[in-house]
């Protein structure tokens, strides 16, 4: 019987995914034997259609947590604390099984290298920069971490968590790349927006679910957990959808993580997407679209009033006035857009009496802990300390990697990232988001047309605020690490797409 290369391909998916299973299911747990077998089949679809996988990555990424917590039992209640079972790091990696697939498939294949050969020139110093950032990581892992491995005793495996921190810290570097190749026209931009508004629309009405849920007793929240659980944000106040959470009426205290694993990931979505659902707007020009794209504004400004998030809750509302007023020439449809956000803001946010304890909390907290003093602090300490030359070890500050080994938590990137890989690495770092910065910047004064324009600046500004921030380490956790990366290709390949535009008209 003669078989074509689909039938091999898709006989062979299985035959593996069966045996993965198999032996998932002897080893470990019925639950990581089906994820087992997805996985395996998600990978080998991934690999043959790495567009699909990577628009699947897309979307998958925003829900993860909320899956990772609701499909499976990998956590449980100890007293006032948390532990997780075996399947816990195999849930966490399943969106990645998307990616990596995607990308290997990408720089195996001919035409994306083509197409980075034509960017060669343009783009050389960010290369140039990726690479040293990607040398001094590894004389990190290979100097640091692995005497760190020969000298040390179980539980610990330093090397191990060098690896999970090189990931975090450069693994999603490469979706700049994968970005450019999956963006090829005008309708491939359109439709990646428009999905971009319906993952915020779908997350953000399913954080005000949550919410309301909280609110009306229906989930318990915190109230009733042991010490210290009752003020802390924990899994075992979880809520219908994400992951860890913080409600206590009693204590008004609130911190909710919207589909995402905790709340800080769910706060810096929501910043990311005040710019993303602003350049979505500004960019479409069907009617039914842009009403979508007012409606999506109008849910991440209260998803940011009701999550209790500080940061989310400043910073949203001055990102849509800057962008805003950056993507209309017109002040009089600014003031139109302004009014329309304002206003469904208002009347779906004042139902739920969440303004004045959101401006009460933002006072509170700032009075607390200034952010600035609190940056300043963390540098002080990090000085004292003293940074060796190529850092403490990668992943010695990574939260994903506290099960392999003694972490500080550090709450600022750039010290974080000193502790971590030293001053040699830090500066590398720097020059890498800084080089990004500059050619997007440049790829942006490229562009004509003033719709690609209003898109670009709102995409540019998005780059600029996360290349340079300290406060916390978003650069380092889902979503705005591979968020990040990604519109910068985007915005890289704006140019050419505006060049394409521009000579199809002109032949029309």
């Amino acid at each position: 019987m003669n078989l074509n290369r689909q039938e091999i391909f898709i006989a062979s998916t299985v035959a593996i995914a069966l045996c993965v299973s198999v032996v998932l299911v002897l080893f470990r747990s019925l639950q990581a034997s089906f994820l087992g077998a997805a996985m395996v089949i998600a990978v080998a679809i991934a690999y043959r259609f790495p567009r699909q996988g990577l628009w699947l990555f897309l979307v998958y990424m925003p829900f993860a947590g909320t899956v990772s917590y609701s499909l499976a039992s990998i956590y449980k209640s100890v007293g006032g604390y948390v532990s997780y079972s075996q399947d816990y790091a195999l849930f966490h990696l399943a969106k990645d099984v998307f990616y990596f697939p995607a990308l290997i498939s990408i720089w195996l294949s001919s035409s994306p290298l083509k197409l980075l050969k034509n960017l060669k020139n343009n783009l050389k110093p960010l290369l140039i920069g990726i690479l040293i950032l990607g040398g001094f990581c590894l004389l990190t892992l290979f100097l640091v971490n692995f005497p760190q491995q020969l000298s040390a005793s179980p539980p610990e495996k330093p090397f191990l968590m060098g690896i999970i921190g090189l990931k975090i810290l450069i693994g999603y570097i490469p979706v700049l790349a994968c970005s450019y190749y999956l963006i090829r026209d005008r309708q491939d931009l359109q439709n990646l927006f428009r999905l971009q508004m319906v993952i915020s629309i779908v997350c953000c009405g399913l954080c005000l679910i949550q919410y309301i849920l909280l609110t009306k007793g229906i989930c318990a929240g915190n109230v009733n957990l042991p010490a210290p659980a009752f003020t802390r944000v924990t899994l075992q106040a979880r809520c219908f959808v994400g992951g860890s959470l913080l409600y206590n009426p009693q204590l008004k205290l609130i911190s909710l993580p919207g589909t995402f694993v905790a709340p800080w990931q769910w706060a810096w979505f929501l910043i990311a997407n005040s710019f993303l659902t602003a350049a979505a707007t500004a960019y479409e020009s069907s009617l039914i679209w842009r009403i979508l794209g007012f409606v999506s504004i109008a849910l991440v400004l209260v998803a940011a009033t009701i999550s209790g998030q500080t940061t989310a809750t400043l910073l949203v509302p001055i990102i849509f006035l800057v962008l805003l007023w950056a993507t209309e020439e017109n002040n009089r449809w600014l003031t139109y857009k302004l009014g329309i956000a304002t206003f469904l803001c208002i009347l779906i946010a004042n139902n739920f009496g969440v303004f004045g304890s959101a401006l009460d909390s933002i006072i509170s907290r700032w009075n607390y802990t200034p952010p600035q003093q609190f940056i300043i602090d963390q540098f002080n300490w990090i000085i004292r300390e003293g940074v060796p030359l190529f850092g403490n070890g990668l992943g010695r500050a990574t939260s994903a990697a506290r099960k392999l080994g003694d972490i500080r938590l550090i709450e600022t990137f750039y010290p974080r990232l000193l502790y971590e890989i030293g001053w040699l690495g830090t500066m590398a770092f720097l020059g890498v988001v800084s080089l990004t910065t500059i050619s997007t910047l440049k790829a942006y004064r490229r562009i004509q047309q003033l719709p690609l324009r209003s898109l670009g600046i709102c995409l540019w500004l998005f780059v600029l605020l996360i290349s340079y921030n300290t406060f916390y380490y978003p650069l380092a956790v889902e979503p705005v690490n591979i968020y990040y990366w990604f519109f910068a290709g985007v915005l890289l390949k704006l140019p050419t797409i505006d060049r394409t535009d521009k000579g199809i008209n002109s032949k029309g």
